[in-house]
């Protein structure tokens, strides 16, 4: 076998697994997509725990009494910071009548975190999900997120973007 015959035989070897390889990528595209949180109103919120930076434990499932708003962040997040004066708002407001807000920082330094907490002033409990699991447990995409959690522990309300007061207090009441 010449050489120009072997090199064909190589390309169309290699362009017949590109194009087996974008086929099937193609086809894992369009399978059905399986049920997300983010589709999920009316399921039980996903249970986790952790390790606050004020170094408390905390547990979703004991914190439940009220409502409860979980909220996922990132200090390099423009929507975030935009949102957080709100939630702070919220939280101090509402804090007495059993509203409670858990901030969870999506696999950032404790020193950056700590750092946007004393910015803003925050005085609800931040955790730092560093492993991902609890952003996995909740199918968050896109930052902020936030999950209004009932007195059942049922998620009530979900919505990926920045919250403003308005929508807070609606939530809230």
């Amino acid at each position: 076998m010449d050489k120009k015959k072997k090199r064909l035989i190589y390309r169309v070897s290699v362009l017949g697994l590109l194009a087996a390889m974008v086929f099937y990528a193609a086809y894992q595209g369009i399978k059905e997509e399986p049920e997300t949180a983010m589709t999920s109103h009316g399921n039980d919120a996903p249970n986790f725990a952790g390790v606050t930076l004020a170094e408390e434990m905390l547990v979703l499932s004991n914190e439940i009494e009220g409502k409860t708003l979980i909220n996922f962040w990132g200090t390099w997040c423009e929507p975030c910071k935009r949102e957080m004066p709100a939630l702070e708002t919220a939280y101090t407001q509402y804090k007495e009548d059993g509203f409670k807000v858990i901030s969870i920082n999506l696999g950032q330094s404790e020193f950056v975190t700590n750092q946007f907490v004393d910015q803003y002033k925050l005085t609800f409990p931040v955790m730092i999900d560093s492993d991902g699991s609890i952003k996995e447990a909740y199918s968050v995409h896109n930052l902020p997120a936030s999950f209004l959690v009932d007195e059942n522990g049922v998620i009530e309300q979900i919505h990926e973007g920045e919250l403003s007061e308005e929508m807070l207090e609606g939530w809230i009441n």
